[in-house]
Parts: structure tokens; C-alpha cells; sequence
């Protein structure tokens, strides 16, 4: 069989994608009579015709629609081994995306991305908020390299790898104007919550769900009086509310702790903690810009322990 170089693939996708043999010459720098010879070659090599040029209209024949299929997965494979060969080459080139809640981002996002530019500068990052059940669905599908989540996952995850980073408590969280700050409490129990209106997240996230279980081994289930899709809300409605109350980790309202706008109570009848960890497709099958990230990531965690978030680090209670 007669050998099909990448060029040729490469000057039959341009007409392909133009429907002219003249500008896709221009588009590639080549001139037009050199990809007419290569595209008749690739119809003699194949058997069939690749292109109609009838009344100087070209369109794709059906084997021409076939063959553009299979040749753009070629090229994309080819990029993508280019890509790991030029990582492993000092990691002077490449990308890695990653994901993580809103609260984890306030904590790591900065500090995350600041510290693996500087070590390594060529290679972009692409971080995006996202909650647990959808990062770990961008990972198995191959949208998304790692993510930092919510354990433990509630999916199967047989085609991931996870690893667990630290635990971090949950405490009641309240507006300055909310009886509870103004009363200068030490602690509070969740049964005395349930006086006021509580804002929380709806059920899909993992922070609702561990909320939902602590309420239930105490006897009740907590009754919502607002329910929103993002903590980010659940923040902004909290802060203009007097009698609002919802229970988040103390890292995810550390700007508006230092603003004086929300008050911190720890619950004194329950320990709500979640424990964080990353998520990723097995090592062996990761790229080098990959498990860098990884690094970095482990690296913040544990750097620095004086931080509010990671008094608890990864083991330190027993399951």
C-alpha cells in the first residue's frame, strides 16, 4: 500500500475547509498546483474521489466527507503527542487545567496560580469554578486535567484517582446584624439554628449534603427557608439579612469576615467538617504539566499550617 504523509492530509483539509483549491494555497502558503498533484495523488492512492469540481464549485464526495473525519483525528493525535514530547522536554511548552469550588478558590486559586507560574512560566493554566459532581464529569471526559473536590465522591470513580488533601471544619455563619452576633455568643448548637431562617445551598452540593446528614443524627431536618445554586449567593443574601442564618467553612467568607460584614460561630453540639481532596485520571496515564500541578498543589496545602483552612491536614482524624 502506498504511503499517506501528514502534508498531504494537511493540504486536503485545507480545501476541505475552504471549498477552493486557490484559497486554501493562500491560506497555507503553497502554491496551487502543488496541492492539486497532492490531493490527485491521495484520490489515486485511495481509489475514489476526494472532491467534485464541477463548474469550478468544489464540494466534498461522500468518501472526501469519510476521509476528512479520520484525517482531522490523525492530525489531533499527532498535536497531542507533540504536545507531551515538548513537555517532557523541560515542560517549556503545554497547558493544564483545573477546577475547584468557590470556597476552595477564595483559599488556593491565588496562591495556586502565582506559585506555578513562577515555576513554570510557559506552561498556561486554566482554572474554573466548578462544584464536584461537574469537575468529576469534566475529568472523565477529558475536558478537564484535575479538580480539586469534595470527598468522598459519590460517583463511581474506578477510572479516577483520588487523593485526600485536608479537612476543614464548618461553623454557623451570620450577618453582624443577626441577633446570634449581637448577643456575642462563644457557640452554638444546631438546634438553636433552627429559630431563624436558613440559607443554604441547594442539595447538589456536597457542603448541603453534609449539613443535611449532621441535622439528621440529631433528629430533624433543617427546614430551608432560601435555597440557591451557588455559595456565592448564599454569601450576598446572608450578609443583607437579619434573621438569615447557613453554615459554610470559615474560608469561604474571609473577605467579608475582614470586612466586619459576618460573624463565625462555632457549633458546639456537632463537628460538620468536609475533607478536601484532588481528583484526577490515573498518574500513569497524566501529563508531565499535569503532575506538576499536582506538586504545587500539595505543596500550598501543607506549606503553610498556621492557615485557617488547613488546621486539620489530611489524616489527622480517624474515619
Amino acid at each position: 500500500m502506498r504511503k499517506i504523509e501528514l502534508k498531504q492530509l494537511e493540504y486536503f483539509l485545507a480545501v476541505a475547509d475552504n471549498l477552493s483549491f486557490t484559497k486554501a494555497a493562500e491560506e497555507i502558503h503553497v502554491a496551487q498546483p502543488a496541492i492539486s498533484q497532492q490531493i490527485k495523488y491521495l484520490e489515486f492512492v485511495l481509489g475514489l474521489p476526494l472532491f467534485n469540481r464541477d463548474n469550478k464549485k468544489v464540494t466534498l464526495t461522500e468518501a472526501g466527507e469519510l476521509f476528512r473525519k479520520h484525517a482531522l483525528e490523525v492530525l489531533n493525535c499527532v498535536d497531542k503527542a507533540m504536545q507531551v514530547i515538548e513537555e517532557l522536554r523541560g515542560l517549556e511548552r503545554g497547558s493544564v487545567s483545573i477546577a475547584m469550588s468557590s470556597t476552595v478558590a477564595t483559599i488556593l486559586m491565588a496562591d495556586l496560580v502565582r506559585e506555578f507560574r513562577m515555576q513554570f512560566p510557559d506552561i498556561k493554566v486554566k482554572v474554573k469554578e466548578a462544584m464536584t459532581i461537574e469537575s468529576i464529569q469534566n475529568i472523565q471526559n477529558g475536558d478537564l486535567d484535575l479538580a480539586v473536590v469534595t470527598l468522598p465522591i459519590q460517583e463511581d470513580h474506578n477510572s479516577l484517582s483520588i487523593e485526600h488533601l485536608y479537612d476543614e471544619d464548618l461553623e454557623a455563619i451570620v450577618s453582624t446584624k443577626h441577633p446570634l452576633a449581637q448577643e456575642n455568643i462563644d457557640s452554638v448548637t444546631l438546634k438553636d439554628l433552627t429559630r431563624f431562617e436558613w440559607i443554604l445551598a441547594n442539595s447538589s452540593n456536597g457542603l448541603r449534603r453534609l449539613i443535611n446528614d449532621a441535622c439528621s443524627q440529631r433528629g430533624f431536618c433543617p427546614v430551608v427557608s432560601i435555597e440557591v445554586d451557588r455559595i456565592s449567593s448564599v454569601k450576598n443574601l446572608l450578609i443583607y439579612s437579619d434573621i438569615g442564618v447557613t453554615i459554610l467553612p470559615p474560608t469561604a467568607v474571609l473577605n467579608e469576615l475582614s470586612l466586619g460584614l459576618v460573624k463565625k460561630i462555632p457549633l458546639k453540639d456537632a463537628r460538620i467538617f468536609r475533607s478536601v481532596g484532588l481528583a484526577s485520571r490515573p498518574s500513569n496515564l497524566l501529563p508531565p504539566a499535569t503532575i506538576e500541578m499536582i506538586g504545587v498543589i500539595k505543596q500550598i496545602c501543607y506549606k503553610y499550617p498556621e492557615r485557617s483552612f488547613l488546621a486539620h491536614p489530611a489524616n489527622e482524624f480517624e474515619r
